[in-house]
């Protein structure tokens, strides 16, 4: 009985699986905008009365995929913080990792960053007042701040602005990069350095 029930969980998750997997490939080539059941259904070669056993709608998917993704950059960009001590240098190291990462996954991170949605929201908004306790990315950000000596002193609220203007930034660059996309190699870096450098002389004179 035992086994039975492990096996029935075990094939449960695999078929989660197998529609996250699905769903995540639908939204790289066509943006959110453009998943749904029947396509996720059709792609994994399965009636879409099936998603519903497994997800409860479209919505449920897409949380999980953001919340999936999210996880990940989180992950990959505290390992950099863990590995280095010189609060200008793991600032720029992240912050270049997050920029990387982001322009790699392209017009999906694109739709899903301007994405309107509440669920998406929910996960991808970062400017409401307190952002810096809910969201990772932001969080990690904010404890870099606090890493700089001279920003010791300032409140918490200061600083949460601080890491939200400065995610921002990066924002707005990457959502460029990714408009601008025939731009040369070279003039790439100039401006990802560019911000790096510009952003850290702001805040050593904050």
């Amino acid at each position: 009985m035992k086994k039975r029930q492990e096996r029935q969980e075990r094939e449960r998750d695999e078929m989660r699986q197998a529609i996250l997997d699905a769903a995540g490939l639908i939204a790289a080539e066509e943006g959110l905008d453009g998943l749904s059941i029947r396509k996720i259904a059709k792609h994994i070669e399965y009636s879409p009365g099936i998603i519903y056993h497994y997800f409860s709608g479209k919505e449920a998917i897409i949380e999980q995929l953001l919340k999936h993704g999210y996880l990940e950059m989180v992950s990959d960009l505290n390992a950099i913080s863990n590995k280095e001590t010189q609060p200008e240098f793991v600032f720029a190291q992240t912050m270049r990792r997050f920029i990387e990462t982001s322009l790699a996954d392209g017009v999906r991170y694109r739709d899903i960053m301007l994405n309107e949605s509440p669920s998406v929201l929910s996960h991808t908004a970062v400017l409401f007042r307190g952002a810096a306790s809910e969201r990772e990315a932001l969080n990690l950000l904010f404890r870099q701040l606090c890493s700089f000596g001279h920003l010791k002193e300032k409140d918490e609220d200061y600083l949460e602005r601080t890491a939200q203007v400065i995610w921002s930034g990066a924002f707005g660059l990457i959502l460029r990069l990714t408009v601008e996309k025939d731009l040369p190699v070279e003039q790439k870096e100039r401006l990802i350095n560019h911000y790096l450098e510009t952003t850290l002389v702001m805040i050593g004179h904050l």
